[in-house]
């Protein structure tokens, strides 16, 4: 009996040594494609999974298990969990947890983002640990003990106003990472320093920010949250030597990487416009190429045409074509040229540029005038003078007038109000003066009230008369 299980217990230590060894072998045809990593990502930070038996993320909600080694120093974990949903806990092998709030910045640092958690620990316990949430069962959990970027290398040669389509990608033991909530934890961002080279044109020259990697589908991306973050970089500055930067930021974290020393030449492209007399149709402008460093013979141009009248035309010069434009004089003004060109530089390495707009200008030829005798110049001086002196005249008129008019109406509304607010007066009805005047101009109504009064008299005698009834006295 005790042979059996001897027997069974070798077989089992066996069966899982082969176990880990099969597990080690990556499958074929799931390796990621080589990349150029101009920073030898080899000795870079690597970003490590941490995994179930099965390799993927099938563990329960609130059952959330993984085991940190007696050999790790620092770890970072991220959880992808419920948009909104509360932070996790983290339950360390001895049974107490972790909250946010026990974050001291110093052994331990968290980041509670609306659909993630990014935790920081300094020697850590070691043993199994359980994070405790709504972590999303399609998510995985990450250890981010150290990060590997690989990034397409800038050529060691490039043109001003080149347009360079590069990607980045975010890696794990030669295997990238295709979480989709992964884009929202990182930045990339790519920069060009100067090397302030005092012989060279960028010499003092600010950092020129060459844009941000970006997984959202957009623009020159080709599949949203896949996990190739995209850039394009448009070569807008001075030439001269320059030192690409690429820059990976987290809120726990920082990496940056550098990449050799390239060239920004000068833009191999210029115009030359010859501007049509005023009997002439045409416009022509001619498209100079330096072949210094470009196959002259294998490119070709497109672009549009903006007229002064507003008009746009668009036109393709193909590689066998004439390098010129004909542009018809439809009027006078500023002519705008947009171009783009396509062809090869002298290493075979295809090439793209976005040319500033270039524009040039026509004025409307002025009219000669035939020469004038000295009398007919007088007399002509003598009438625009008469004309002067005249619309001058007609112009004073009208705004003199306008003015006393306005004077008036300031000097009635002045006094209506002083007499009305300020002294306290009515306006008088004009109505009762009229008949207050009539009154003191006629005579007779003096006399007519006099009489009335005599007659009445009488009629008051004789009522008194009438009225006494008193005894005489013996």
């Amino acid at each position: 009996m005790a042979f059996v299980q001897r027997s069974v217990i070798l077989f089992s230590i066996i069966g899982l040594f082969l176990i880990q060894a099969w597990a080690a072998v990556p499958p074929a045809g799931n390796t990621l494609p080589q990349s150029i990593d101009p920073t030898k990502a080899q000795a870079q930070p690597k970003l490590e999974f941490m995994k179930n038996f099965k390799g993927k993320n099938q563990i329960k909600l609130l059952n959330n298990r993984f085991r940190v080694d007696y050999e790790v120093d620092e770890i970072m974990l991220l959880f992808f969990r419920k948009h909104g949903s509360a932070p996790v806990v983290l339950v360390q092998p001895d049974g107490s947890k972790i909250y946010p709030r026990d974050a001291d910045g110093e052994t331990i640092e968290w980041h509670a983002d609306v659909s993630y958690d990014l935790i920081k620990l300094t020697a850590p316990m070691a043993g199994p640990w359980q994070a405790i949430g709504r972590i999303l069962p399609d998510s995985k959990i990450l250890v981010l003990s150290d990060i590997e970027l690989q990034a397409d290398k800038l050529p060691d040669t490039i043109f001003q106003y080149e347009v360079i389509k590069a990607k980045a990608r975010i890696v794990n033991a030669d295997e990238m990472i295709r979480d989709g909530g992964f884009r929202n934890v990182v930045r990339l961002k790519a920069n060009l320093y100067s090397t302030n080279d005092a012989e060279q044109a960028n010499f003092g020259a600010d950092i020129f920010r060459l844009g941000e990697f970006l997984d959202n589908g957009k623009d020159l991306d080709e599949k949203p949250r896949d996990g190739v973050f995209t850039v394009k970089y448009y070569i807008d500055t001075a030439t001269g030597n320059w030192l690409p930067k690429y820059r990976v930021t987290a809120e726990l974290f920082t990496r940056e990487l550098e990449q050799e020393t390239i060239e920004v030449l000068p833009n191999p492209i210029s115009f030359n416009a010859r501007v049509a007399e005023p009997g002439e149709r045409y416009h022509y402008v001619d498209i100079l190429v330096d072949e210094t460093h470009i196959e002259n013979a294998k490119l070709s141009f497109q672009g549009s045409i903006l007229l002064p009248n507003g008009e746009t035309h668009t036109f393709n010069l193909a590689e066998v074509d004439k390098r010129e434009l004909q542009i018809f004089q439809n009027d006078y003004g500023s002519y705008r040229i947009n171009m783009e060109v396509f062809g090869f530089d002298k290493t075979g390495r295809d090439i793209v540029l976005k040319l500033p707009e270039f524009d040039f200008l026509t004025e409307e030829p002025e009219i000669e005038l035939p020469p004038m005798t000295d009398a007919s110049a007088e007399a002509e001086l003598l009438e625009s003078e008469v004309e002067l002196v005249a619309k001058q005249k007609k112009k004073e008129e009208v705004p003199i007038a306008l003015i006393v008019i306005i004077n008036l109406v300031i000097l009635i509304m002045g006094f209506l109000v002083i007499w009305l607010f300020v002294l306290n007066k009515n306006i008088p009805n004009p109505l009762a003066l009229l008949k207050r005047k009539k009154k003191q101009d006629d005579p007779v109504a003096p006399e007519k009230k006099e009489e009335k009064a005599v007659k009445k008299a009488p009629q008051d005698q004789s009522s008194d008369d009438i009225l006494d009834l008193s005894l005489p006295e013996d």
